[in-house]
């Protein structure tokens, strides 16, 4: 099924980054995956990709990007990857395969170390479950420049890679060489990795081509340092952006909005963890005139229409 434009779902899956773009052409590419606790379709009170694949009618996913290792992003594209009946045609991912240490039993690691030893395991098993069903996987760094960074481009619409860049900070990235050269998993390596995975978040776009300004800006996790790293080399102006770190002060402020200065604000977090905040985005709705939508605030989360003509954008549930 052909579209005049392409349609964004960004799924209510909680706590956790989930969206589906519709493609002009009628295929899918899906931008993380969720699912924070791994507990796949189990849970009713929220959406996955699985479901979203289910209800729409799709087997096959065009691409299938992950913006950095954290388990709400990347569980959900693991259930994915290990269904028998979906085929995903590419894959974009952030790092190539790395040696994991294993965790010795005998010298336990703390909780979040273990975790995180889990989850990076779980990234090389994603891996290796796309390459032996024969999904094509390109690593960020190829659209990593000027010039380089659309990753496909359909009918008008166009799907770039912003951020990170060549030469940008990669703090998370840095420390796998160190971690790979270790005997065993090491708490301390581990905790590392989770404070600095943020940083390390991508940055795409969907937009008409012509008119870059429209569309929506998908942030990831990242924080406010790569933020004014990237507006300082590109006009971040959208009509949707998808908010940074489920609307946290460190990536959804004052600053970030005055580079980004978007109509609407998808926040993607679930409505009990949303109470501290709400205060927060109220007074930034009431200074740059925002309209945050959380994606809790619907069973299904929330649909951006993306038309040719620069005009026709609109959001609803």
């Amino acid at each position: 099924m052909t579209m005049n434009g392409a349609e964004v779902h960004f799924l209510n899956v909680g706590w956790g980054d989930a969206h589906v773009v519709r493609m002009p052409s009628g295929g899918v590419t899906l931008i993380d995956g969720g699912d924070e606790h791994g507990a796949g379709e189990a849970l009713p009170d929220r959406d996955h990709p699985l479901h979203w694949l289910n209800r729409h009618g799709y087997a096959e996913v065009e691409w299938m990007v992950l913006t950095h290792l954290h388990e709400d992003h990347l569980n959900g594209l693991l259930a994915v990857a290990e269904r028998e009946e979906i085929r995903v045609k590419r894959a974009l991912l952030p790092y190539e395969p790395f040696r994991l240490p294993p965790a010795n039993p005998a010298t336990a690691l703390t909780p979040l170390a273990a975790s995180m030893h889990r989850m990076l395991a779980a990234y090389l098993t994603m891996i290796d479950r796309l390459l032996a069903r024969g999904t094509i996987i390109v690593w960020r760094e190829r659209y990593d420049r000027e010039g380089s960074e659309v990753v496909w481009e359909e009918s008008g619409i166009r799907f770039a890679h912003e951020y990170p860049w060549r030469g940008d900070p990669l703090p998370a990235r840095q420390l796998l060489p160190e971690l790979a050269k270790a005997e065993q998993a090491e708490s301390e390596l581990l905790e590392r990795f989770f404070e600095a995975s943020n940083h390390d978040s991508s940055v795409y776009r969907l937009s008409c081509g012509d008119a870059p300004a429209t569309g929506v800006l998908f942030g990831g996790d990242q924080l406010e340092p790569g933020w004014e790293r990237l507006a300082g080399r590109r006009d971040l102006a959208c009509e949707v952006w998808k908010a940074a770190h489920h609307g946290l002060p460190d990536g959804c402020n004052e600053r970030i909005l005055g580079w980004i200065r978007p109509a609407y604000g998808v926040i993607p977090i679930d409505s009990a963890r949303s109470a501290p905040y709400a205060a927060e985005w109220e007074r930034l709705k009431r200074l740059t005139g925002i309209e945050f939508q959380l994606t809790s605030a619907s069973a299904y989360g929330w649909v951006y229409r993306l038309n040719r003509h620069a005009d026709c954008g609109s959001i609803g549930k």
